[in-house]
């Protein structure tokens, strides 16, 4: 079988398109020679005359009438497959939205980001279905797979099929009931480290464990402080800290819907890392339309606040 060439089916547009060699030269911007001996390629290749001399002119044959719509269609249905793949648009996206769009996420930021997100997908495409699943191992292999489209949260270990953005970076705050005891004990004043070890905390931490960088932090100042109770998450300990007289450390951008009124936030009195909010992705979905659109969704969303970067 006779491999296909491209750039004769260019000619073969052109020459459809003006109805002249001269024409056709000019549109490609080649040479009226250069054009004819593509035509006489054209001619062996599909066995007909194509254009044939009728006085000054040429005229196409039946087969070329045949061929011109068919001709110019091929040609620009390859020309997209073959250029960079532009950003599209809602409506495109609307059209090609079979699959499910799927995000792995904490439960924390499906608090805070979830409705919002969920909102400016539904605005534009509104025929898209979002799956947020849960962290587990956090690994690369499902992103590599495709089970999973995205992964935000915290950064993943380093692996050489993945791409990464910062999408905000929030502080550390303490957390607490405004009629609670820390409350009255501050006053007015900020949180001096001392406050936070007299009184009792709940550790936000997915393994269960009692100690955490405040500890250590406050070890380093002869401090200590009483952990009553761990939760799984930052929302799960602002709900523990909301029915008792306890505080707990969390970012604050990612906890405000969580808090609503009933909970009130200080600045932490001792420096602790920041925590990194970042979208995740593997190499193999870079260019990919849906994926990069649903990547600009999380962008607005999540990026959009005073802390986004």
């Amino acid at each position: 079988m006779q491999s296909a060439d491209l750039n004769l089916l260019e000619v073969l547009d052109a020459l459809l398109q003006e109805g002249s060699v001269t024409g056709a030269a000019r549109r490609l911007q080649l040479s009226p020679p250069a054009v004819s001996r593509s035509l006489a390629r054209l001619r062996r290749v599909t066995g007909d005359p194509l254009l044939v001399r009728a006085g000054r002119s040429l005229v196409p044959t039946p087969a070329a009438e045949a061929m011109r719509g068919s001709a110019h269609d091929v040609l620009a249905a390859a020309r997209a497959l073959l250029s960079p793949r532009a950003t599209p648009t809602d409506a495109e996206i609307e059209r090609s939205l079979d699959a499910v769009l799927t995000i792995r996420t904490s439960t924390d930021a499906v608090e805070e980001f979830g409705p919002d997100l969920l909102a400016a997908i539904a605005a534009r495409a509104p025929r898209a279905r979002l799956r947020l699943v849960g962290e587990g191992d956090e690994s690369a292999a499902d992103l590599r797979s495709g089970a999973v489209d995205l992964d935000l949260g915290g950064p993943l270990a380093d692996d050489d099929g993945l791409r990464r953005e910062t999408l905000a970076r929030d502080e550390m705050v303490v957390i607490g009931r405004p009629d609670g005891g820390f409350a009255r004990r501050l006053g007015d004043r900020a949180p001096a480290a001392d406050d936070l070890a007299a009184v009792g905390h709940v550790n936000a931490t997915r393994r269960g464990v009692l100690r955490g960088p405040l500890d250590d932090a406050l070890a380093g100042q002869g401090l200590g402080r009483t952990v009553v109770a761990t939760a799984p998450g930052f929302s799960a300990a602002c709900t523990l800290v909301r029915s008792a007289d306890l505080v707990c450390l969390a970012p604050e951008r990612l906890t405000r819907r969580v808090r609503g009124a009933e909970l009130r936030s200080w600045p932490c009195p001792v420096p602790l890392p920041t925590v990194h909010l970042v979208q995740t992705w593997h190499r193999r979905t870079d260019a990919d339309p849906v994926r990069r659109w649903l990547r600009d969704r999380v962008r607005e969303v999540v990026g959009s606040g005073p802390t986004g970067r």
